[in-house]
């Protein structure tokens, strides 16, 4: 029993050498409540901000480039929709235009048997025979040039009779 005792006295002149300090005060509701609106404010003009990062990210990629015989571009003037498609390709690579891309727009043969109308798009490197050529655009370094072979495809824009 005499430990105990031994061990409450200690324990009291440990007590007694403390520092009585008040117990710190407990933030009031209302303080957290503002810094909850600061935090959710914050996080929200971060979810605005990147929304309209995010939106002008996309509409710079969206643009559209510009068609490759309009002023300013590489064929200005070139009246490729009056060439055949062969003709044209020679015009193109005569002005220095390497890397083309023709997109061959044919009807499709399933769609017409059953009497419905429907076309077939084919991209390929060369220029195909026959077909109405419609100027295209230069994107990433490539030309991209359509060749309608549907059905009643006719040239239309400045050039009527090719």
């Amino acid at each position: 029993m005499g430990s105990d005792r031994e061990l409450r006295e200690r324990l009291a002149a440990m007590e007694s050498r403390l520092e009585t300090a008040a117990p710190p005060e407990l933030r009031s509701h209302r303080s957290r409540r503002v810094a909850l609106s600061f935090a959710s404010a914050s996080l929200l003009i971060l979810a605005l901000g990147g929304t309209a990062l995010a939106a002008i990210a996309i509409a710079n990629q969206a643009q559209g480039h510009p068609g490759v015989e309009n002023p300013g571009q590489p064929l200005y003037g070139a009246r490729l929709e009056c060439m055949t498609p062969p003709q044209a390709a020679a015009y193109i690579a005569d002005h220095g235009i390497t890397q083309v891309v023709w997109q061959v727009e044919r009807d499709d043969p399933a769609a017409i048997a059953v009497g419905k109308t429907g076309s077939t798009s084919v991209q390929q490197t060369t220029a195909p025979e026959t077909g109405v050529v419609v100027p295209g655009s230069i994107a990433d370094g490539t030309l991209l040039m359509v060749v309608d072979q549907r059905h009643g495809a006719q040239v239309s824009g400045a050039c009527t009779n090719r």
